[in-house]
């Protein structure tokens, strides 16, 4: 058989188990970002102040806030990659396709997830008001027929005091300006066979002077990421393969950009140094991940990266009430207990995310696999 045709099925099999390994690891990731203490609110009473743990500070801010912050930006590199995965031209009928293959994988989940947050908290306000509710946010019941579409996209619109425009189940803002670069894809198709590489280049450029524009749906990072991987597929290139001479490169500079974030956090010059990390972040998460697949050493775990999705979407509204609940229970006041609750925290919600997918799975096998989009 010809060595040329081994070699390519090899590095495709490397990316697929590239990419099916990161899944789960990434979503821990997310929900690690999410599990924040700084603005904790019970009964309209902040609960701690930062300042005051210098040391839980700084663990929080080196995961939470610098190593994981690179899980959603390879989210959208992976989403625009697969998007285009062995897309041969893009035709009119090649795109209504994908956009209705995008309804059952990325619609139907959104609006059930975010009207399953609604009623979760119109439980919430009924029996906890007053203890683990914070008091701030417009009661379900007093919602009008717009509150309840604005809750579905922006939520600042329904609760003005939001400092963020996110949809009402928050971390579905992904999911949300991912319809909308799915929507703009024949733009980025058509940008990219015209532009090449400068393409990603341009758009990376917008990212880097505003890394943090966020209007609901439009966010530079969506583009620029999405664009990214799309630029792989559409070029038929194997991002694995291009990234692993970077490995031990990548993995230095790793190191030193995540220290130099932590040093100069505040500075005016840090996000530079963000979106530096973030992209270094991003090859040598996927280089090391290849490294030990291909070495043998990793495996992926079928069922964990089946459950990814359902971690993802369920898991915001549970784990604030997981944390204001042990908030309550332990009144942490040292060092030691914030840890312990920062690590116990993400672990029982996705504990038990993986044993009610697991059952869901068992007794209601279609009606899973809807509100996951089909994965």
């Amino acid at each position: 058989m010809d060595k040329d045709y081994l070699f390519k099925t090899a590095a495709e099999d490397l990316q697929s188990k590239t990419i099916d390994f990161l899944r789960f690891p990434l979503i821990v990731g997310v929900v690690f970002i999410h599990t924040d203490f700084s603005d904790i609110v019970m009964g309209g009473v902040k609960q701690i102040s930062f300042v005051n743990y210098p040391i839980f500070s700084f663990i929080f801010s080196l995961f939470s806030k610098v190593i994981f912050e690179l899980c959603v930006p390879l989210f959208f590199f992976i989403s625009g990659f697969l998007f285009f995965y062995k897309t041969a031209g893009f035709s009119w009928e090649i795109y209504l396709q994908k956009l209705k293959k995008r309804v059952r994988s990325l619609l139907v989940p959104y609006i059930f997830w975010n009207l399953a947050v609604i009623v979760f908290l119109l439980l919430a306000q009924t029996f906890f008001s007053g203890t683990l509710v914070s008091g701030r946010n417009k009661l379900i019941t007093d919602y009008s027929l717009t509150d309840w579409l604005w809750s579905l996209w922006d939520t600042s619109h329904v609760n003005p005091h939001a400092r963020k425009t996110l949809p009402v189940n928050s971390p579905f803002w992904f999911i949300r300006d991912l319809m909308v670069v799915v929507l703009s894809s024949p733009l980025i198709y058509v940008l990219i066979k015209k532009l090449k590489a400068y393409a990603v280049i341009l758009l990376g450029l917008l990212w880097i002077f505003n890394p943090f524009f966020y209007l609901p749906g439009l966010s530079t990072v969506s583009f620029f990421f999405f664009t990214a991987g799309a630029y792989f597929s559409i070029n038929n290139k194997n991002f694995v393969l291009g990234m692993k001479p970077m490995l031990s490169v990548a993995l230095i500079l790793y190191v030193l950009l995540v220290a130099a974030q932590l040093v100069f956090r505040g500075s005016a010059w840090w996000t530079t140094l963000y979106c530096a990390g973030i992209i270094i972040g991003l090859i040598t998460v996927v280089t090391v991940a290849a490294h030990f697949i291909e070495k043998g050493s990793w495996r992926t775990n079928a069922f964990l990266a089946e459950s990814s999705f359902f971690i993802y979407a369920y898991h915001r509204l549970p784990l604030v009430f997981v944390i204001k609940f042990l908030f309550k229970v332990l009144n942490p006041q040292s060092e030691g207990l914030l840890l312990f609750l920062y690590l116990a925290c993400p672990t029982i919600i996705i504990v038990s995310g993986l044993v009610i997918y697991s059952l869901l799975r068992q007794f209601w096998p279609r009606f899973t696999a809807i509100i996951s989009g089909g994965r």
